[in-house]
């Protein structure tokens, strides 16, 4: 089956958009994108505008490997990509799921293959049982900080801190030192039962999952979640970044 033009694409932006966090295993499947890290730090987790997928889901794993050889394959004339289907027999069970077994790589005098995943073999949450709670304006000279913070303490985490002041980013090295920036006002409360004037928070993330989300999209707001999760849009993506305790 041919992959047309728009679901190549899709499938690029997905792949391309979870290599930023080094998310190595995807699933597309009918109005969902799913995925998680190795460390379980990060979340891609799409429900909305997915397009529909003429093959059904498809298990991404390798997804570095996927995009080499990819790389090669479509710098040959006539380069299509074809999604390689299960062989239909008579006593296939049609109400079970279809998902692609492989994509083939086509070019004039090149053909190259990347087996896919069966998609119940990769763990990624199924939904995303949070509320979002505050939303924070973002903006590309906090990022910067963001960045020189980093290196100026050495520091593997950055602390999100709203208080009566508005909202700062905060590292501490491993002497206790400390580096504070204060970058937004107080930020929108999204929930509504919630306390109008219930916008304190703290919490903690990794900065090699963080810094380069942000990265992308430096001047487009964020949420943060009822557990604490940063929400942000990245290429269309929903991304979750969880807290550390």
């Amino acid at each position: 089956m041919k992959v047309d033009t728009e679901t190549l694409a899709y499938i690029q932006n997905v792949v391309k958009t979870a290599q930023i966090v080094k998310i190595g295993n995807i699933i597309i499947e009918p109005d969902k994108v799913r995925a998680i890290d190795d460390d379980k730090q990060v979340v891609l987790f799409q429900d909305t505008d997915v397009p529909e997928m003429p093959f059904g889901s498809i298990g991404l794993n390798r997804i570095d490997v996927f995009m080499t050889r990819y790389e090669v394959a479509k710098t040959f004339d006539n380069f299509e990509l074809e999604a390689v289907m299960p062989d239909k027999s008579g006593d296939e069970d049609d109400d079970k799921p279809k998902f692609t077994r492989a994509l083939l790589m086509k070019g004039k005098g090149i053909k190259i293959d990347y087996r896919c995943a069966n998609p119940a073999t990769i763990q990624a949450p199924k939904m995303i049982n949070d509320q979002v709670k505050y939303k924070v304006a973002m903006n590309p000279e906090a990022v910067l900080m963001m960045s020189k913070g980093q290196s100026a303490m050495t520091s593997e985490d950055v602390a999100l801190i709203s208080d009566k002041n508005g909202v700062s980013l905060e590292m501490t090295d491993i002497n206790g030192d400390v580096f504070n920036y204060h970058f937004a006002d107080k930020p929108l409360l999204m929930d509504k039962k919630a306390d109008g004037k219930d916008t304190n928070f703290v919490h903690k993330y990794p900065l090699k999952i963080v810094l380069p989300l942000f990265k992308v999209c430096s001047d487009s707001p964020f949420f943060i979640t009822s557990r604490g999760m940063i929400k942000l849009a990245v290429n269309g993506l929903d991304m979750y970044v969880l807290p550390k305790a």
